[in-house]
């Protein structure tokens, strides 16, 4: 629902406006001054404002500078009983998307507002290829560097390997040796190598998130693990949702958003890949699609995660009661740096992410999302 900001200081014309735009589907707020305004924009979500030009106080003119500052991606109409084109003009330069004179016709004023939105959806499509652009040139990098920084850093834990076994021989030949004093420098020896080691499989781990970031071959299903070369282990699903949920209590409690879980306690055990696979994390995955639920839910809403065994696969469902997704946009959301968010509010890679990981668990994961019904996500894992 699209949400407009009404300001006027005739409070039975703004309330009788306010209404009718209510009945046409608009999400309204209704302020009678400027500071009300402010206020108001400052707390809320807002995609166009309606502005009356003579406001006591600050003027509306003054207001709309104002409201592009704190909401520059808002768009703006001045209403104004007085047909001035020097106004009209200004109102224009500092942003305004369109100027109609009172009495605005209802019909009139829902067409400015949809050309209003049709503007600011134009306007937002255009930033974000950009960033999207950006984003990706910034993952091709990334990808290159991480690759860099694998060849040397396999050479240097390989190498730190054969020391510790190096040092370990030349510890045991010198325990043969009555009163040799190495037995000292080699143990520092050893812990040296021990470290080396240690902080190299952490670059490691490191650039292997990395690389899951920028899986471009998983897209299409190539490169992808087979769940037959892992073993078998029980996860208690219950648990680790539980404590997923539990980290995201504050902001659940802020949004006004329940959570309804439905795990039965006998479910399989997962077959989960080698412990060192990048991406593999179910934890991980399951965590961004729950923030990405929160953020389709930010004036409240009911989050349901449901789980269930058939034909040898563990059934993960996660639903909304957002907004749902656009179906132009549905067919993407799996890209890397792909996102619907406001610019600078997301960076795309959470659900690229989940999907990385769900694939290389073996697994698969689909999102439906009815017009109106919020999203259905749903993570299937070979048990």
């Amino acid at each position: 629902m699209n949400a407009v900001l009404l300001v006027d200081d005739e409070r039975d014309f703004a309330d009788l406006l306010a209404e009718r735009l209510q009945a046409r589907g608009f999400a309204v707020r209704t302020a009678y001054d400027a500071e009300e305004a402010l206020r108001l924009a400052a707390g809320h979500d807002l995609d166009v404002a309606v502005l009356d030009v003579n406001l006591p106080g600050m003027n509306g003119l003054d207001l709309l500078r104002e409201l592009k500052l704190l909401r520059p991606q808002a768009e703006a109409l001045m209403l104004t009983g007085q047909n001035d084109l020097a106004t009209a003009v200004l109102g224009m330069k500092l942003g305004a998307t369109d100027y109609l004179v009172k009495p605005v016709p209802i019909e009139g004023l829902v067409e400015a507002i949809g050309r209003a939105l049709d503007r600011r959806q134009t306007r937002l499509e255009g930033v974000r290829m950009a960033e999207t652009a950006k984003m990706a040139a910034l993952g091709q990098m990334a990808e290159g560097v991480a690759h860099e920084i694998n060849n040397p850093v396999n050479v240097m834990v390989s190498l730190a390997g054969w020391m510790g076994d190096l040092v370990a021989d030349l510890g045991d030949q010198a325990k043969g040796r009555p009163g040799d004093k190495t037995s000292g420098t080699l143990t520092e020896l050893a812990q040296s190598a021990a470290k080396l080691h240690e902080q190299g499989q952490r670059v490691k781990r490191t650039t292997a998130k990395l690389l899951c970031l920028c899986h471009k071959a998983r897209l299409d299903g190539s490169a992808r693990p087979k769940a037959a070369a892992g073993f078998t282990a029980k996860v208690d699903l219950e648990a680790l949702v539980q404590a997923l949920l539990a980290e995201r209590t504050g902001r659940m409690r802020r949004r006004g958003v329940s959570a309804e879980l439905d795990i039965p306690p006998d479910l399989p055990g997962l077959i989960l890949p080698a412990q060192d696979l990048p991406g593999a994390d179910l934890g991980l995955a399951l965590g961004n699609i729950l923030d990405n639920a929160l953020d389709a839910m930010p004036s409240g809403g009911r989050l349901s995660v449901r789980a269930s065994a058939l034909d040898h696969e563990l059934r993960i469902e996660i639903e909304d009661t957002g907004q749902g997704i656009s179906p132009a946009h549905l067919p993407r959301v799996f890209e890397p740096f792909f996102s619907t968010k406001e610019v600078g509010q997301g960076a795309g890679l959470g659900l690229s992410v989940s999907y990385g990981t769900v694939k290389s668990l073996g697994g698969d994961i689909l999102i439906n999302s009815p017009p109106g019904q919020g999203a259905q996500v749903l993570v299937t894992l070979p048990c």
